[in-house]
């Protein structure tokens, strides 16, 4: 029953949190304000206060047509409409009743959710704070300089009642207000940490490929030149007479052969290390925990499996090869010059014969 009570004031609450409005909000606070209003008619009915409970009834009504809007697409409209109500409701009854019964603060609860709302101007912010404030001062005046007999007679049981109500009810409205500004910040924080998570994965992905790109494999380097206590092996592997391909089959067969390989080597590397896209048809391969003679075991079976496997485009079958050159990563030097000498074994299998790991 519970989670069905839930579902009810929370439906539509997501479509409504993506254009920026707290429609479970507003609905809480409508619920609140409308049990309120109600208790307190029934008080001033008992105390035979007619026109008061009469005025509050109507704020009642109020409350339930505003939260059967909270369903319909006038937000921006009802949250206006419940913050004038509840000021107006505040102005009223400490008027009426007087200033000393607590009925001031809802002004307070109004200005609030005033300032909270994005989509009022800053300078219009600024004139119904003066407006409001003004109002509280004015009431308090006339309740301290003038002899007027409130109904409810000071230190009574209803008067009590009636400031323990006011209290209550104020701190519920807070409680609402500060539980939905911590969740929609917290929301807020979580979305925007997604998106510079995305903003970073497209800054580090290869877009054709989809392989990190040599940005990313940049921070990884940088990490391993950091941390001397590793074993790492690094190879630069090239795909042989690439430009031939482009050629003869064309750009698009050659990035559907550029992916392919891609493919083949993410699932090569697969905890064995990183891999990404130096450029062009350079790939980059950084072996983790692993010597050079171990790492050039593992390379060179893959390299055979790459040489046997086929690109299909557009009915043609594609094969190609790629020479890699590797070298072991010493602990007395940076990153940057392993791959330079993988980079200088790299070119070495390019002039004797292409198709091998140079180690």
């Amino acid at each position: 029953m519970a989670s069905g009570i839930m579902d009810f004031f929370n439906k539509g609450s997501d479509e409504a949190a993506g254009r920026g409005d707290d429609v479970l909000r507003v609905r809480l606070e409508c619920l609140l304000m409308f049990i309120y209003y109600a208790v307190l008619a029934l008080i001033m009915f008992k105390q035979r206060l007619a026109l008061p409970a009469i005025v509050l009834c109507v704020f009642t009504l109020i409350q339930v047509i505003l939260f059967i809007n909270t369903y319909r697409s006038k937000s921006r409209t009802t949250r206006m409409v419940f913050i004038i109500s509840m000021a107006v409701a505040a102005t009223y009854l400490s008027g009426v009743l007087g200033m000393n019964r607590g009925f001031q603060h809802f002004l307070y609860i109004s200005l609030i959710l005033l300032l909270l709302e994005s989509h009022i101007s800053f300078d219009s912010k600024i004139f119904f704070c003066i407006g409001i404030i003004m109002i509280s001062v004015i009431l308090n005046a006339i309740c301290l300089l003038s002899s007027i007999q409130y109904p409810l007679e000071p230190g009574s049981d209803v008067e009590t009642r009636v400031r323990l109500l006011n209290e209550v009810t104020l701190a519920l409205n807070v409680v609402i207000i500060g539980m939905s500004y911590t969740r929609h910040q917290v929301e807020a924080e979580r979305q925007l940490y997604l998106a510079n998570q995305k903003l970073k994965l497209a800054a580090d992905t290869d877009p054709l490929t989809h392989l990190p790109n040599r940005r990313a494999i940049l921070d990884v380097l940088e990490e391993i030149d950091r941390d001397k206590d590793s074993t790492i092996s690094i190879a630069i592997g090239d795909i042989d007479h690439f430009k031939r391909v482009n050629d003869t089959y064309g750009h698009d067969a050659g990035d559907e052969v550029l992916k392919n390989i891609s493919d083949m080597i993410m699932k090569f590397m697969d905890k064995k290390g990183y891999s990404a896209r130096w450029g062009g048809e350079e790939f980059l391969l950084v072996f983790t925990d692993t010597n050079g003679d171990d790492a050039y075991m593992v390379l060179d079976n893959f390299r055979r499996r790459l040489s046997e496997s086929v690109t299909e485009y557009e009915g043609t079958k594609i094969t190609v090869t790629m020479t890699f050159g590797l070298e072991e990563h010493g602990f007395f030097q940076t990153t940057d010059k392993t791959i330079k000498a993988a980079d200088s074994k790299l070119y070495t299998g390019k002039e004797t014969g292409r198709n091998k790991v140079v180690y």
